[in-house]
């Protein structure tokens, strides 16, 4: 099963200049946020690429962002050499597992100019 999204990271950035903080909260946990921050300033690329990363992996479950699974069912983290991956709380782990068995979740995250474009396979 695949998901790609695809979000302008202006978008993202105009979210943040509007809601600040809370505006964040309400698609990324604590540690996405320690993550997408240096010293009060946020790395809008980051977060767009955070944002589509979370749509990809609904879209691949087969629900989109709704009912089914919301952001903060998500969380994502970076590995040693700055590699993203993403995963599902352990609730939502279980329920979509008793749908549609998969053994791993794949995420690849880009950035150019003012997109961010994620895509996410499970296997």
């Amino acid at each position: 099963m695949l998901g790609i999204d695809v979000v302008r990271i202006s978008r993202l950035e105009r979210l943040i200049q509007k809601f600040g903080i809370k505006g964040l909260r309400r698609f990324l946990n604590q540690h996405e946020i320690m993550l997408s921050s240096r010293h009060d300033t946020y790395n809008c690329a980051r977060i767009a690429g955070f944002w589509a990363a979370k749509e990809a992996l609904s879209k691949a479950l087969g629900c989109g962002i709704g009912a089914e699974v919301g952001f903060l069912d998500m969380s994502i983290t970076l590995d040693s050499k700055g590699a993203p991956h993403i995963a599902l709380d352990s609730q939502k782990m279980s329920y979509f597992q008793a749908q549609k068995p998969f053994a791993h979740i794949a995420l690849s995250i880009t950035h150019d100019a003012d997109i961010a474009i994620a895509c996410v396979a499970l296997r």
